[in-house]
Protein backbone atom coordinates (compact mmCIF):
# COMPACT_ATOMS: atom_id res chain seq x y z
CA UNK A 1 0.00 0.00 0.00
CA UNK A 2 1.20 3.28 -0.83
CA UNK A 3 0.47 6.68 1.05
CA UNK A 4 0.18 9.84 -0.89
CA UNK A 5 1.28 13.09 0.46
CA UNK A 6 -0.71 16.28 0.85
CA UNK A 7 1.55 18.92 -1.24
CA UNK A 8 -0.45 21.92 -1.35
CA UNK A 9 -3.78 22.98 -0.74
CA UNK A 10 -5.83 26.14 -2.08
CA UNK A 11 -9.58 27.33 -1.57
CA UNK A 12 -9.26 29.18 -5.03
CA UNK A 13 -10.45 32.22 -3.79
CA UNK A 14 -14.18 30.41 -3.77
CA UNK A 15 -16.93 31.69 -1.65
CA UNK A 16 -17.43 30.14 1.48
CA UNK A 17 -19.55 27.14 1.16
CA UNK A 18 -18.64 26.22 -2.20
CA UNK A 19 -17.93 22.71 -4.03
CA UNK A 20 -15.47 21.67 -6.43
CA UNK A 21 -17.83 19.66 -8.99
CA UNK A 22 -14.51 19.11 -11.55
CA UNK A 23 -10.96 19.45 -12.48
CA UNK A 24 -9.33 19.24 -15.80
CA UNK A 25 -5.96 20.37 -17.45
CA UNK A 26 -5.64 23.22 -18.97
CA UNK A 27 -2.43 24.61 -21.02
CA UNK A 28 0.98 24.77 -18.47
CA UNK A 29 -2.39 24.91 -15.34
CA UNK A 30 -5.57 23.25 -15.06
CA UNK A 31 -9.08 24.71 -14.40
CA UNK A 32 -11.89 23.71 -12.42
CA UNK A 33 -15.78 24.41 -12.05
CA UNK A 34 -17.56 24.73 -8.39
CA UNK A 35 -21.34 25.37 -7.05
CA UNK A 36 -20.51 28.78 -7.46
CA UNK A 37 -20.60 28.56 -11.32
CA UNK A 38 -17.17 29.67 -12.05
CA UNK A 39 -14.78 28.35 -14.02
CA UNK A 40 -11.11 28.97 -12.48
CA UNK A 41 -7.66 28.63 -13.30
CA UNK A 42 -4.90 27.76 -10.98
CA UNK A 43 -1.35 27.06 -10.70
CA UNK A 44 -0.94 22.63 -10.74
CA UNK A 45 2.37 23.27 -8.41
CA UNK A 46 1.29 25.60 -5.71
CA UNK A 47 -2.44 25.75 -6.43
CA UNK A 48 -2.75 28.98 -7.05
CA UNK A 49 -5.19 30.54 -8.14
CA UNK A 50 -4.45 32.14 -11.62
CA UNK A 51 -7.62 33.72 -13.45
CA UNK A 52 -11.51 33.87 -13.31
CA UNK A 53 -12.11 32.39 -17.09
CA UNK A 54 -15.59 33.12 -16.68
CA UNK A 55 -17.14 34.06 -12.95
CA UNK A 56 -20.63 32.95 -14.18
CA UNK A 57 -19.94 29.91 -16.78
CA UNK A 58 -23.72 28.78 -16.82
CA UNK A 59 -26.60 28.96 -14.67
CA UNK A 60 -25.87 25.84 -13.14
CA UNK A 61 -22.77 25.03 -13.85
CA UNK A 62 -22.27 20.76 -14.32
CA UNK A 63 -19.58 19.45 -16.65
CA UNK A 64 -15.83 20.70 -17.37
CA UNK A 65 -13.86 19.09 -20.24
CA UNK A 66 -10.60 19.64 -22.05
CA UNK A 67 -10.50 20.40 -25.93
CA UNK A 68 -7.40 19.85 -26.74
CA UNK A 69 -6.81 17.43 -29.94
CA UNK A 70 -3.72 14.93 -30.80
CA UNK A 71 -3.61 16.43 -34.42
CA UNK A 72 -4.32 20.11 -34.11
CA UNK A 73 -3.21 23.09 -31.90
CA UNK A 74 -6.50 23.64 -30.71
CA UNK A 75 -6.73 24.08 -26.92
CA UNK A 76 -10.27 24.79 -25.56
CA UNK A 77 -12.01 24.26 -22.22
CA UNK A 78 -15.80 23.22 -23.12
CA UNK A 79 -18.18 23.36 -20.13
CA UNK A 80 -21.92 22.67 -20.00
CA UNK A 81 -25.01 23.77 -17.08
CA UNK A 82 -28.52 23.32 -16.67
CA UNK A 83 -29.20 25.89 -18.64
CA UNK A 84 -29.05 23.86 -21.59
CA UNK A 85 -26.00 25.13 -22.68
CA UNK A 86 -22.37 24.24 -23.88
CA UNK A 87 -19.60 26.52 -24.06
CA UNK A 88 -15.94 26.39 -25.37
CA UNK A 89 -13.54 28.66 -23.87
CA UNK A 90 -10.17 29.95 -25.04
CA UNK A 91 -7.92 30.20 -21.72
CA UNK A 92 -5.49 32.26 -23.02
CA UNK A 93 -8.33 34.79 -23.08
CA UNK A 94 -7.83 35.93 -19.52
CA UNK A 95 -10.23 36.98 -16.66
CA UNK A 96 -14.05 37.44 -17.36
CA UNK A 97 -13.71 36.37 -21.14
CA UNK A 98 -16.47 35.27 -23.22
CA UNK A 99 -16.87 31.70 -24.88
CA UNK A 100 -15.67 31.47 -27.80
CA UNK A 101 -18.16 29.16 -29.11
CA UNK A 102 -21.88 28.26 -27.55
CA UNK A 103 -24.29 25.44 -28.46
CA UNK A 104 -27.64 24.77 -26.87
CA UNK A 105 -30.20 21.64 -26.59
CA UNK A 106 -33.37 22.09 -27.41
CA UNK A 107 -36.38 22.90 -24.85
CA UNK A 108 -32.96 24.06 -23.04
CA UNK A 109 -33.14 20.84 -21.49
CA UNK A 110 -30.65 20.58 -18.02
CA UNK A 111 -26.79 18.81 -19.11
CA UNK A 112 -25.46 16.25 -17.35
CA UNK A 113 -23.28 14.93 -19.46
CA UNK A 114 -20.32 16.06 -22.00
CA UNK A 115 -17.72 14.49 -23.98
CA UNK A 116 -15.14 16.07 -26.57
CA UNK A 117 -13.44 14.71 -29.79
CA UNK A 118 -11.26 17.85 -31.26
CA UNK A 119 -9.55 16.06 -33.60
CA UNK A 120 -13.14 15.60 -35.37
CA UNK A 121 -13.98 18.57 -33.80
CA UNK A 122 -16.97 17.15 -32.39
CA UNK A 123 -18.84 17.89 -28.91
CA UNK A 124 -22.05 15.92 -27.41
CA UNK A 125 -23.98 16.29 -24.63
CA UNK A 126 -26.57 14.64 -22.48
CA UNK A 127 -29.52 15.65 -20.65
CA UNK A 128 -32.01 14.95 -18.25
CA UNK A 129 -35.34 13.70 -19.03
CA UNK A 130 -37.48 16.58 -19.68
CA UNK A 131 -41.33 16.23 -21.08
CA UNK A 132 -40.36 12.15 -21.63
CA UNK A 133 -37.39 12.78 -23.43
CA UNK A 134 -33.64 12.38 -22.92
CA UNK A 135 -31.31 13.39 -25.57
CA UNK A 136 -27.69 12.72 -26.69
CA UNK A 137 -27.06 15.46 -29.40
CA UNK A 138 -23.48 15.93 -30.89
CA UNK A 139 -22.34 19.35 -32.72
CA UNK A 140 -19.24 19.90 -34.96
CA UNK A 141 -18.17 23.05 -33.61
CA UNK A 142 -17.41 24.65 -36.72
CA UNK A 143 -21.19 24.85 -37.20
CA UNK A 144 -22.63 25.36 -33.61
CA UNK A 145 -26.07 26.19 -34.57
CA UNK A 146 -26.99 23.12 -35.94
CA UNK A 147 -26.68 19.98 -34.40
CA UNK A 148 -24.87 16.83 -36.41
CA UNK A 149 -26.77 14.38 -35.20
CA UNK A 150 -29.12 13.99 -32.36
CA UNK A 151 -31.11 10.35 -30.32
CA UNK A 152 -33.83 10.81 -28.53
CA UNK A 153 -34.75 7.29 -27.93
CA UNK A 154 -32.10 5.29 -26.72
CA UNK A 155 -32.37 6.54 -23.03
CA UNK A 156 -35.50 6.81 -21.17
CA UNK A 157 -33.76 8.61 -18.16
CA UNK A 158 -31.39 10.99 -17.49
CA UNK A 159 -27.81 11.03 -19.61
CA UNK A 160 -24.82 10.56 -16.71
CA UNK A 161 -22.21 9.69 -18.92
CA UNK A 162 -20.97 9.96 -22.35
CA UNK A 163 -17.24 8.98 -23.66
CA UNK A 164 -15.61 8.66 -26.96
CA UNK A 165 -13.99 5.34 -28.09
CA UNK A 166 -10.17 5.83 -27.38
CA UNK A 167 -9.35 5.35 -30.93
CA UNK A 168 -11.97 4.59 -32.95
CA UNK A 169 -13.47 7.99 -32.77
CA UNK A 170 -16.64 7.01 -34.55
CA UNK A 171 -18.31 5.35 -31.62
CA UNK A 172 -19.69 7.05 -28.70
CA UNK A 173 -20.66 5.74 -25.35
CA UNK A 174 -23.41 6.57 -23.37
CA UNK A 175 -24.55 5.72 -20.22
CA UNK A 176 -27.94 7.00 -17.90
CA UNK A 177 -29.95 6.53 -14.81
CA UNK A 178 -32.40 4.01 -17.04
CA UNK A 179 -29.91 1.27 -16.32
CA UNK A 180 -28.71 1.19 -19.76
CA UNK A 181 -24.67 1.73 -21.39
CA UNK A 182 -25.24 2.32 -24.71
CA UNK A 183 -22.85 1.94 -27.71
CA UNK A 184 -23.16 3.73 -31.35
CA UNK A 185 -21.64 4.42 -34.55
CA UNK A 186 -22.37 8.38 -35.01
CA UNK A 187 -21.35 7.73 -38.55
CA UNK A 188 -24.98 6.00 -38.96
CA UNK A 189 -27.82 8.70 -39.21
CA UNK A 190 -30.78 6.18 -38.49
CA UNK A 191 -30.99 6.10 -34.66
CA UNK A 192 -32.11 2.32 -34.56
CA UNK A 193 -29.73 1.22 -37.12
CA UNK A 194 -26.95 3.17 -34.99
CA UNK A 195 -26.80 1.13 -31.66
CA UNK A 196 -23.81 -0.99 -31.34
CA UNK A 197 -24.31 -2.74 -27.99
CA UNK A 198 -26.42 -2.36 -25.35
CA UNK A 199 -25.45 -3.58 -21.57
CA UNK A 200 -27.89 -3.53 -18.66
CA UNK A 201 -26.20 -2.54 -15.71
CA UNK A 202 -28.15 -0.34 -13.15
CA UNK A 203 -28.21 3.45 -12.58
CA UNK A 204 -24.95 5.11 -14.39
CA UNK A 205 -23.00 7.19 -12.21
CA UNK A 206 -19.82 6.85 -14.22
CA UNK A 207 -19.16 4.34 -17.32
CA UNK A 208 -16.97 4.46 -19.86
CA UNK A 209 -13.77 2.63 -22.04
CA UNK A 210 -11.19 0.50 -20.26
CA UNK A 211 -9.37 -0.30 -23.01
CA UNK A 212 -10.11 -0.69 -26.84
CA UNK A 213 -11.83 -3.89 -26.08
CA UNK A 214 -13.77 -3.46 -22.72
CA UNK A 215 -15.77 -1.00 -20.96
CA UNK A 216 -16.83 0.10 -17.39
CA UNK A 217 -19.93 0.66 -15.64
CA UNK A 218 -20.56 1.87 -12.51
CA UNK A 219 -24.20 2.35 -10.95
CA UNK A 220 -25.02 4.85 -8.27
CA UNK A 221 -25.28 1.99 -5.79
CA UNK A 222 -21.59 1.36 -6.32
CA UNK A 223 -21.95 -2.01 -8.29
CA UNK A 224 -19.28 -2.27 -10.64
CA UNK A 225 -18.73 -4.16 -13.84
CA UNK A 226 -16.31 -4.95 -16.95
CA UNK A 227 -17.92 -5.51 -20.07
CA UNK A 228 -16.44 -7.29 -23.84
CA UNK A 229 -17.32 -4.76 -26.58
CA UNK A 230 -18.92 -7.09 -28.73
CA UNK A 231 -17.94 -7.72 -32.38
CA UNK A 232 -20.26 -9.90 -34.46
CA UNK A 233 -17.31 -10.44 -36.91
CA UNK A 234 -14.73 -11.86 -34.72
CA UNK A 235 -15.38 -15.46 -33.49
CA UNK A 236 -12.45 -15.18 -30.88
CA UNK A 237 -14.20 -11.71 -29.03
CA UNK A 238 -17.61 -13.55 -29.10
CA UNK A 239 -15.76 -16.41 -26.59
CA UNK A 240 -15.57 -13.50 -23.90
CA UNK A 241 -18.03 -13.01 -20.98
CA UNK A 242 -18.54 -9.92 -18.42
CA UNK A 243 -17.01 -9.59 -15.24
CA UNK A 244 -19.28 -8.87 -12.34
CA UNK A 245 -17.69 -7.50 -8.91
CA UNK A 246 -21.01 -6.54 -7.55
CA UNK A 247 -21.05 -3.48 -5.01
CA UNK A 248 -17.51 -2.49 -4.58
CA UNK A 249 -17.50 -1.04 -1.34
CA UNK A 250 -17.09 -4.32 0.94
CA UNK A 251 -14.36 -5.04 -1.39
CA UNK A 252 -12.16 -2.08 -1.32
CA UNK A 253 -13.78 -1.11 2.42
CA UNK A 254 -14.88 2.43 1.24
CA UNK A 255 -18.23 3.99 1.93
CA UNK A 256 -18.56 5.69 -2.10
CA UNK A 257 -16.62 5.19 -5.19
CA UNK A 258 -15.71 8.22 -6.87
CA UNK A 259 -14.65 7.47 -10.52
CA UNK A 260 -12.58 5.43 -13.01
CA UNK A 261 -9.54 7.13 -14.49
CA UNK A 262 -7.50 6.28 -17.30
CA UNK A 263 -3.72 7.06 -17.22
CA UNK A 264 -2.45 9.17 -20.18
CA UNK A 265 0.32 7.32 -20.06
CA UNK A 266 -0.61 3.69 -20.43
CA UNK A 267 -0.01 2.44 -17.44
CA UNK A 268 -3.59 1.28 -16.90
CA UNK A 269 -7.46 2.28 -14.68
CA UNK A 270 -7.60 3.12 -11.41
CA UNK A 271 -10.64 3.40 -9.05
CA UNK A 272 -11.00 6.52 -7.24
CA UNK A 273 -12.79 5.82 -3.70
CA UNK A 274 -13.13 7.93 -0.43
CA UNK A 275 -14.60 7.67 3.24
CA UNK A 276 -16.12 10.55 5.38
CA UNK A 277 -15.42 8.77 8.53
CA UNK A 278 -11.53 7.74 7.57
CA UNK A 279 -9.07 7.69 5.08
CA UNK A 280 -7.26 5.22 2.82
CA UNK A 281 -3.92 6.03 1.32
CA UNK A 282 -4.81 10.04 0.87
CA UNK A 283 -4.29 11.03 4.71
CA UNK A 284 -7.02 13.85 6.28
CA UNK A 285 -8.39 14.43 2.32
CA UNK A 286 -10.95 16.56 2.36
CA UNK A 287 -11.81 15.72 6.27
CA UNK A 288 -15.19 14.62 6.64
CA UNK A 289 -16.82 15.90 3.54
CA UNK A 290 -16.90 14.20 0.09
CA UNK A 291 -14.79 13.94 -2.71
CA UNK A 292 -16.32 15.19 -6.10
CA UNK A 293 -13.39 15.07 -8.16
CA UNK A 294 -10.03 13.51 -8.96
CA UNK A 295 -7.45 14.23 -11.95
CA UNK A 296 -4.20 12.32 -12.01
CA UNK A 297 -0.91 14.49 -14.24
CA UNK A 298 1.24 12.05 -15.27
CA UNK A 299 3.60 14.66 -16.05
CA UNK A 300 4.13 15.85 -12.58
CA UNK A 301 2.90 12.55 -11.06
CA UNK A 302 0.30 14.50 -8.98
CA UNK A 303 -3.37 13.53 -8.30
CA UNK A 304 -5.56 16.43 -7.14
CA UNK A 305 -8.29 16.53 -5.76
CA UNK A 306 -11.70 18.27 -4.99
CA UNK A 307 -14.34 18.58 -2.72
CA UNK A 308 -16.95 19.38 -0.74
CA UNK A 309 -15.40 21.77 1.64
CA UNK A 310 -14.24 23.69 -1.44
CA UNK A 311 -10.12 22.99 -1.42
CA UNK A 312 -8.51 21.62 -4.20
CA UNK A 313 -5.67 19.72 -2.96
CA UNK A 314 -2.41 17.63 -4.38
CA UNK A 315 -0.72 14.54 -3.72
CA UNK A 316 2.45 13.12 -4.40
CA UNK A 317 3.90 9.75 -3.36
CA UNK A 318 7.13 11.00 -1.26
CA UNK A 319 10.54 10.70 -3.73
CA UNK A 320 11.94 8.21 -1.48
CA UNK A 321 8.71 5.22 -2.29
CA UNK A 322 8.47 6.83 -5.98
CA UNK A 323 12.48 5.34 -6.35
CA UNK A 324 11.49 2.04 -5.12
CA UNK A 325 8.07 1.94 -7.22
CA UNK A 326 7.90 3.44 -10.41
CA UNK A 327 4.97 2.64 -11.47
CA UNK A 328 3.31 5.02 -8.89
CA UNK A 329 -0.15 3.45 -8.08
CA UNK A 330 -2.26 6.92 -7.79
CA UNK A 331 -5.34 5.64 -6.40
CA UNK A 332 -7.03 3.79 -4.05
CA UNK A 333 -7.04 0.60 -6.29
CA UNK A 334 -6.52 -0.58 -9.85
CA UNK A 335 -8.78 -2.44 -12.10
CA UNK A 336 -7.85 -5.53 -13.58
CA UNK A 337 -9.32 -6.68 -17.10
CA UNK A 338 -9.69 -10.26 -17.92
CA UNK A 339 -7.80 -11.68 -21.40
CA UNK A 340 -11.01 -13.99 -21.95
CA UNK A 341 -14.89 -12.95 -22.49
CA UNK A 342 -17.47 -15.58 -23.49
CA UNK A 343 -20.28 -15.06 -26.28
CA UNK A 344 -22.61 -12.13 -26.53
CA UNK A 345 -25.27 -11.53 -28.57
CA UNK A 346 -25.26 -8.41 -30.83
CA UNK A 347 -27.89 -5.82 -29.31
CA UNK A 348 -28.82 -8.05 -26.48
CA UNK A 349 -28.66 -6.20 -22.87
CA UNK A 350 -26.71 -8.56 -20.67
Amino acid sequence: MHVLHQTAASSLSLPSGSYIYAIAAAPSHFAAISSDDSLRLFDGQSLQPLAITSAKAHDGVTALKEFHGSTTDTYLLATAGRDGAVRLWDVRSGQHSKPAVEMRVEKHAPILSLSCDPDSHSVVAGTELVSSQATVALWDIRAPAQKRLQYVESHNDDVTELQFHPTRKNVLLSGSTDGLVNLYDINVADEDDALLQVVNHGSIHHAGFLSETAIYALSHDETFSIHPITNPDSEEQNEYSPIKYGDLRPLLGCEYVVQTLTSDNGQGSYLAAGNTTNVWRLPGAHGEEIVRAVHIDDQSRTVFTGGEDGFIRAWRQPESEEMQDPSFEKTNTRTKERKKYKDEKRFKPY
